[in-house]
């Protein structure tokens, strides 16, 4: 009994450092943008099609299309801020554009359906010798694509906290999020300073999703239910946390995994919102946020 609890629990920080990173990107967004990105999720699916059709058509190593799918992603993040939301800022001219919401939801249904269209309703899988494979540490049972989304997420968390912390470019990025109009007085320019930060959340997701495409079939819908747990960690962990999106990641993971030992399923899904709700009604800043305006 120990050791399937070892293994759950294995199990739970594994696929949690996975959803900490696929939530990191929309807390950079949240955090420095103050925006509610609904499709976030969408746009997951969209970068694991991506490492799917890399691997089918080009024959990449699932590993080797991150890279590939990181630069397409950030390029696809820079336009669609550059082209679509920034002028829905200028026009609004407030520091939380309600359009945002409005339209990243349309853009959530639209992606949807796109790809529906696309790809078409069936289920699709990634094929390699090296995704069926395991491997054992310390008694413990990991699957090769398990053991690289963990390390990945949790080298690209710390790449983008060293990033953020110890980069020109990323105190800018902190200091417009903390306060847009004394950036802009101090000579940093916000609307490229959104752009990236934009760009960058997309590239951090589509590493996310080359991650999580060997291990989960894709379909058009595959990315809502991720999108949707991502809001839930981000709200755990501390809206605009960087480092709280990657704890509140691992803390759903485990609850999800070692719940599963204990309870149905859909008990652990009761489990995980009831969490939810209770941080924020209690702790609004997340476990791992600070408090501030």
């Amino acid at each position: 009994m120990i050791d399937v609890f070892a293994q759950a629990l294995a199990d739970g920080v594994a696929s949690g450092a996975l959803y900490g990173l696929i939530a990191l990107g929309l807390s950079l967004q949240f955090g420095v943008m103050k925006i509610i990105n609904f499709a976030h999720g969408s746009l997951l699916m969209v970068a694991m099609y991506i490492s799917l059709w890399a691997s089918r058509y080009l024959g990449a190593h699932s590993l080797v299309a991150v890279p590939l799918v990181a630069v397409v992603m950030f390029v696809l993040g820079f336009a669609i801020q550059r082209w679509l939301l920034e002028d829905i800022y200028r026009k609004e001219a407030t520091r939380e554009p309600m359009g945002i919401l409005i339209f990243t939801t349309g853009l959530w249904i639209f992606l949807d359906n796109l790809f529906l269209v696309i790809a078409g309703p069936d289920y699709q899988v990634i094929k390699g010798d090296w995704i069926g494979r395991t491997t054992s540490v310390g008694g413990l049972m990991f699957g090769y694509p398990q053991v690289a989304g963990f390390v990945f997420s949790t080298l690209t968390t710390v790449a983008l906290v060293v990033f953020l912390r110890h980069t020109r470019l990323g105190r800018n990025i902190r200091a417009a999020g903390q306060d847009r109009e004394a950036a802009s007085v101090l000579g940093i320019d916000s609307a490229r300073v959104y752009q990236v930060s934009f760009a960058i959340g997309l590239a951090v997701l589509g590493i996310a999703g080359a991650l999580l495409a060997p291990m989960y079939p894709v379909n058009p819908f595959v990315g809502d239910i991720f999108g949707l747990r991502a809001f839930v960690i981000v709200v755990l962990g501390g809206i605009g946390s960087i480092g709280g999106a990657f704890w509140g990641g691992i803390l759903v993971g485990v609850i999800e995994s070692v719940g599963a030992q204990l309870l149905p399923a859909t008990f652990s899904e009761i489990l995980i919102f009831g969490i939810f709700l209770a941080v924020l009604y209690f702790r609004p800043t997340g476990l791992f946020g600070l408090e501030k305006e």
